[in-house]
């Protein structure tokens, strides 16, 4: 059995109508919070930033709002947020919504706290490799409105920057949030769009961090009981959005599917997707949906055991051989993703021929390491083969 350290310190609070005890939880964590959330503000956001700001009153807080992160928040959007929540005297950061304001959050924690530029620590930058114990970064709460994306549960924020469009994902033990509330009621209101691109977000980092190369027996039981709810709930979350049960079970197959990559990681699913959305400002779902397939027949035989588990539970016939089903779990996979319309192609993302040897280079710079996680080693040309066979 493979050796891993396990470490899951935040606190989770979880459930229907839990929203309403966050000031409870945030008590004592400062006197001023700087709430993180995202630019398109629907009136049902707006109500439920008011309920939020109610509860940090009850927790003796101030509030700042900087509603301006966008999807796939950028460096410069952290700092501007960062500068703001320094020059407001704020002491603890709030993101509010789905993974692009927790993570620009995670940024503007840790940017109000040691300074610098966000660019300044993601890969390349000049505070990259700096130990974390030299680093300060101020407390977080999240609270999440998708049922995607996991950062609740996570020490990983991921943002692009606007010079060379890398989106790279970078950890920090002191990012986990001190306090994640996650209410399945604030996920009745989205859209179907967001609920399947987040919910498939949640599929594939649960069945990434099954598969690859760093998955361990610990990281496996929030792995596999993530992709059971999925399969189970998805479908149902988006035949009736107003499923509380439903909505609830993908909640927690989010929460668990970021401790199984908190714990174990994902692989070049998530590595060259990155770069999709980097260059091209696509859902970040949507490039895992695309890329997906090619990449399962492409790794499938480096751990033949596990890619028929998740063929048996994705629906195939259990009484296959071991490496018949490995072998179809990539055609599982797809039908799968086209029950929701997600059977796409990368060029449909906006990807052309041209761009993809600057594509496999930003995966290989900015996400080397979900890269050299894959089961079956890649170098850059087999990159370049996998984009162009997901064209």
């Amino acid at each position: 059995m493979k050796n891993f350290v396990a470490e899951v310190p935040e606190k989770i609070v979880f459930g229907a109508g839990v929203l309403h005890e966050l000031g409870k939880y945030a008590e004592g964590l400062g006197k001023k919070a700087f709430i993180v959330t995202g630019q398109s503000v629907r009136p049902e956001k707006t109500a439920l930033l008011e309920t939020v700001k109610g509860q940090l009153k009850q927790a003796g807080m101030e509030t700042v709002l900087f509603a301006e992160v966008e999807q796939n928040p950028t460096t410069t959007t952290c700092d501007r947020g960062a500068r703001l929540a320094r020059e407001s005297g704020c002491d603890v950061v709030v993101g509010v919504g789905g993974g692009s304001p927790m993570d620009a959050s995670k940024f503007i924690a840790l940017l109000a706290a040691s300074g610098g530029s966000a660019a300044d620590y993601i890969p390349g930058g000049k505070f990259a490799d700096t130990d974390d114990r030299e680093l300060k970064c101020l407390p977080i709460i999240a609270v999440t409105t998708t049922s995607g994306t996991g950062s609740e549960a996570t020490p990983f924020a991921v943002v692009t920057n606007p010079e060379n469009s890398n989106k790279p994902g970078t950890g920090h033990d002191f990012w986990y949030p001190t306090v994640s509330i996650v209410d399945p009621e604030l996920t009745l209101t989205l859209p179907e769009k967001v609920t399947v691109n987040t919910g498939l977000d949640v599929f594939f980092h649960a069945f990434e961090a099954y598969v690859c190369k760093d998955a361990n027996e610990y990281a496996d039981m929030f792995a596999k009981r993530a992709i059971e709810l999925v399969v189970d709930n998805l479908k149902k979350c988006v035949d009736n959005p107003q499923d509380l049960e439903a909505r609830s079970a993908m909640s927690l197959a989010n929460m668990l599917a970021g401790t199984a990559i908190s714990l174990g990681g994902t692989f070049a699913i998530h590595g060259m997707g990155h770069s999709i959305s980097g260059h091209f400002g696509a859902i970040h779902g949507e490039t895992l949906c695309a890329l997906g397939p090619a990449l399962t027949e492409y790794s499938y035989q480096g751990n033949i055991p596990k890619f028929a588990k998740v063929a048996v539970l994705l629906g195939a016939d259990p009484q296959q051989g071991e490496e018949e089903l490995a072998r179809g779990c990539a055609d599982q996979l797809r039908a799968f993703l086209a029950a929701f319309g997600r059977d796409i192609t990368i060029s449909s993302l906006g990807v052309t021929e041209q761009s993809i040897p600057s594509l496999a280079d930003d995966a290989l710079f900015a996400m080397r390491g979900a890269i050299e996680a894959t089961p079956v080693a890649m170098t850059r040309q087999d990159i370049i083969d996998v984009y162009m066979k997901s064209m």
